[in-house]
């Protein structure tokens, strides 16, 4: 409907005051004439003294929008906004007229964005609010699909001025520019192109060619600010050193942002212990790296697609997971190797095609009351050792629960209630002035990570491939203390980060015990099925009792020292899903299943007659 559309040169936007009247109403009237005007001496000067009365497009000009930054029109009594000029139809007794109607305050599109794929097409949107702040928001092009409802909702949100019964208008208004101006759109956090995007700004060279994309323009307020660097660092960074849980919490959230740049899928640590004991204090302190900390603690309670999204939302970056005890055994087992991984569930379309994936990379930090297995055995669920590799568990350890330094504090809880308060009040600054450093940083960081995988290489002597994956973890959120440490983000000295990350790793390793940790969840899972089942399945081979349920096999005493005689097919039960010549092997590995002179299985006599059985002997019992 549109001949054409223009937009006024842009200028330096100016407050919009406070309007009572004429706000979003339709005028009309013929273009004023020259009264007023007085020498004038040519036609020239005429038309220009009446534009700059009333700058408003001549009837030739119009059907269009414009905007103007300024109090405009005839007299300049009108004010600031995007107006819709058009001529009336006129009559027979009235000529056509021009009409001039206010669709809002200020609003520009100022660029177009797309992604590399050619899709997620959007409209770069710069406004002042009615409190006067200005607001950039790439808006999604699939808003303008329909009425435009879902943009007008997030325009009122965003505290656009809007005349209320023009807002109709303001989709075509939108949709019918045509910006000089293309930027490339990221519809996640994270790396792009060398510079690092956030939802409310892109860091890094070349940053302005880059703009984050959401539906919602709430997110742009994800990453927010109160106090100084200097501040942060005072107040928070200056009470972690002497506390290595402390220093490894807000090393990890440094963390994130070098998964990538070494090839690292993810990161997950989980510390646990009592009630009460300072697990929360070192994830307010993780989170205040990059915003207001509660905005950063999620709940372990939220559903598996609720993490993912979560997830999702702080690619390249930290997410903090409370209490993982309140949550459901089972929705935590299906969680784990999603948030390692960086990879969602499969959807599909209402067509029935398949969605594209969500992919994330995430440094998570969590906490709860008990250990993984502890909690996911709740359930009956036996936690896999793919899991407890990539979710690296430490018990507290200090001598005031997590703290060993209270740094002049009379108590731990008194010292964990300080760490809250100022959590709260000094946040996001650290992560904004890191990544500044970050993004023009041009080290090998994969090449300099193995530097400090060799640290720990070298105080804890060989280690087992599962070890080692643990100790490139610990070494990563070292090398993250000590960068953010090097670029003056901390205020501690060198080797507080990574000294920290040495000593977190050989607490790790003693509360799992060294070497792979498969064998050992085996003989676990064995034992654990003895202790279930040995009165009700097993009887000695001495005794004809029938068992009124399934039978498992039989008990002997050999010295003193009992066996256990599995049947085939009560193996199988007991070792789970574990396929059973592997689960043979290494249970012989472990000295745990005793085998015949040829075979992993011995023919024994018992009540029955004779029949091969896998003799199992827990190694405690021969003590």
């Amino acid at each position: 409907m549109a001949k054409a559309v223009r937009n006024s040169k842009k200028r330096g936007v100016t407050g919009v005051t406070s309007v009572t009247t004429r706000n979003g109403a339709a005028f009309s009237g013929n273009t004023t004439s020259s009264q007023g005007v007085t020498g004038v001496t040519s036609l020239e000067t005429v038309k220009q003294a009446e534009a700059d009365k009333n700058p408003f497009p001549p009837a030739t000009e119009r059907d269009c929008y414009r905007v103007y930054d300024n109090w405009c029109g005839p007299k300049s009594k009108w004010p600031p906004g995007v107006y819709w000029h058009y001529m009336s139809k006129g009559t027979k007794e009235e000529p056509p007229a021009p009409v001039d109607v206010r669709l809002c305050g200020p609003l520009r599109v100022t660029a177009t964005a797309r992604n590399k794929q050619g899709r997620e097409f959007g409209q770069v949107l710069e406004f002042v609010d009615k409190l006067k702040h200005s607001k950039r928001w790439n808006m999604p092009s699939k808003l303008l699909a329909g009425r435009g409802d879902d943009l007008l909702r997030e325009l009122f949100d965003s505290g656009l001025d809007i005349c209320y019964k023009q807002r109709s208008r303001i989709a075509e208004y939108i949709s019918e520019q045509r910006p000089k101006a293309t930027v490339w759109t990221a519809s996640a956090c994270g790396w792009f192109d060398g510079v690092f995007v956030l939802p409310n700004q892109v860091i890094g060279d070349n940053a302005e060619s880059v703009m984050y994309q959401c539906d919602s323009a709430k997110a742009l307020d994800a990453y927010t600010q109160a106090g100084s660097l200097d501040d942060w660092q005072s107040h928070v960074a200056r009470y972690c050193p002497g506390n290595p849980l402390l220093v490894l919490a807000v090393s990890q959230a440094f963390s994130g942002a070098l998964l990538e740049k070494c090839s690292v899928d993810g990161i997950g640590v989980h510390i646990f212990g009592e009630s009460s004991k300072g697990k929360t204090s070192g994830m307010l302190l993780a989170g205040s790296v990059w915003g207001e900390p509660k905005r950063f603690n999620r709940s372990w309670t939220a559903t598996a697609n609720g993490l993912e999204s979560a997830a999702t939302g702080v690619n390249d970056g930290l997410l903090c997971l409370d209490e993982m005890s309140k949550a459901a055994a089972d929705e935590v087992s299906n969680s784990l190797y999603m948030l390692a991984n960086g990879i969602g569930k499969q959807r599909a379309t209402a067509t029935g095609s398949a969605r594209a994936l969500n992919t994330w990379r995430v440094s998570v930090l969590s906490n709860g009351e008990e250990s993984i297995e502890a909690h996911l055995l709740k359930a009956g669920i036996i936690a896999k050792a793919g899991e407890l590799v990539r979710f690296l568990q430490l018990p507290i350890f200090g001598n005031y629960g997590a703290f060993n330094d209270l740094h002049g504090v009379e108590s731990g809880r008194a010292f964990s209630t300080l760490l809250a308060q100022n959590s709260a009040r000094y946040y996001g600054t650290a992560g904004i002035a890191y990544l500044e450093k970050l993004t023009r940083d041009k080290r090998d960081f994969a090449g300099y990570l193995s530097q400090f995988v060799a640290v720990i290489e070298k105080q804890d002597g060989a280690l087992s491939p599962q070890e080692g994956r643990a100790a490139r973890a610990f070494a990563l959120i070292g090398m993250a203390g000590e960068l953010a440490t090097e670029y003056g983000i901390t205020g501690w000295l060198e080797r507080t980060a990574m000294d920290a990350a040495l000593q977190c790793f050989k607490q790790w390793r003693n509360h799992r015990g060294k070497g792979e940790l498969e064998p050992k969840q085996l003989v676990d899972t064995v034992r654990h099925y003895v202790e279930l089942y040995g009165d009700a399945r097993f009887t000695s081979t001495t005794d004809d009792t029938r068992l009124n349920g399934e039978r498992s096999g039989y008990w002997r005493e050999v010295d003193s020292v009992r066996q256990w005689l599995f049947s085939t097919a009560g193996f199988k039960k007991a070792i789970g899903n574990a396929d059973s010549k592997q689960a043979a092997r290494l249970l012989t590995a472990q000295g745990v299943l005793i085998p015949g002179r040829s075979k992993t299985v011995t023919q024994v006599k018992h009540s029955g007659g004779t029949s091969w059985f896998y003799v199992i002997q827990f190694n405690s019992d021969a003590e």
